[in-house]
């Protein structure tokens, strides 16, 4: 009698650590906080936030390379390594559709509601020279914040299932961002608004880190949401009024959550169909 072939048993993640996290989120709020709290006593003005800003950018990286495992390559545990050049091409085109097309929306929906067009827009031509500046800028400063939020923290929630790990992540995120918002005194709406959206950003920027293996596409996501999305944002509509203004926050975050769900979908149907693509390492969706 021959004996059955035995059958590989998948290999599991191991679970996520409380402690680690806890750790982690600790560190890096530690650090935006005491960048902020120059602002909140008044001993900074608010002109030089962009000075304190990448500062504070470099926490979630530092934050990460103290609570991670070791046994290891660094740049491993933080997702900077690239595993497939096609897929994080996949991802950046996406990206970049992405992060134009939700904007383009919000201001067709604004524009719909009764919104005014903005009075002092740039012209194009400035706009599109500026962007792409910007867009480099922006995403030199997000690799500190996406090799610790998308790249470890990512790596470590994985075994909750993709919407639970992302909108935790986002949760966190937006945590982490509540220190200057306080400290600068911004009105309540405008930080619903700003923390809103980076909690329904967050998912799309871990569906792109998802399908390409790697956190270098959560990077140029960072970059194009505080370039591309700013410029179209700010530069057509003109004030609006606060009825609106929910109006338009709601509608786009419906649309981030149900972009990242496409982006998702994207990479699991290229998973299906494209020999060797890049794994989600049995992510479940729930």
């Amino acid at each position: 009698m021959s004996t059955p072939p035995a059958v590989a048993q998948p290999v599991l993640a191991p679970a996520p650590s409380l402690r680690r996290v806890l750790a982690f989120l600790g560190a890096a709020l530690a650090v935006s906080t005491a960048l902020s709290l120059p602002f909140a006593f008044g001993a900074l003005p608010p002109a030089a936030v962009g000075l304190a800003v990448p500062l504070a950018q470099l926490s979630p990286l530092l934050a990460a390379l103290l609570v991670r495992r070791r046994g290891a390559p660094w740049w491993r545990a933080l997702a900077l390594a690239v595993p497939s050049w096609r897929a994080l091409e996949v991802a950046a085109i996406a990206a970049i559709a992405a992060f134009v097309a939700v904007p383009l929306a919000r201001v067709l929906i604004g524009l719909g509601a009764g919104a005014p067009p903005s009075a002092d827009a740039l012209p194009l031509s400035s706009v599109l020279l500026a962007v792409p500046a910007v867009l480099v800028m922006q995403s030199l400063f997000a690799i500190g914040e996406e090799a610790g939020w998308r790249g470890w923290l990512h790596g470590e929630l994985r075994p909750l299932g993709f919407w639970p790990m992302s909108l935790l992540i986002g949760a966190m995120w937006a945590v982490w961002h509540a220190p200057i918002v306080l400290a600068l005194g911004l009105a309540p709406r405008e930080a619903v608004t700003y923390l809103g959206t980076i909690v329904a950003v967050a998912p799309l920027l871990s569906a792109l880190r998802e399908i390409s293996g790697t956190a270098w596409a959560a990077v140029l996501g960072h970059g194009l949401l505080n370039s591309a999305r700013v410029a179209i944002e700010q530069n057509v509509l003109g004030p609006l009024e606060p009825g609106t203004a929910w109006q338009l926050d709601l509608s786009s975050w419906a649309l981030w959550l149900a972009v990242a769900a496409a982006v998702l979908h994207l990479g699991a149907r290229r998973r299906a169909t494209t020999p060797g693509a890049v794994s989600g390492a049995g992510l479940p969706v729930r």
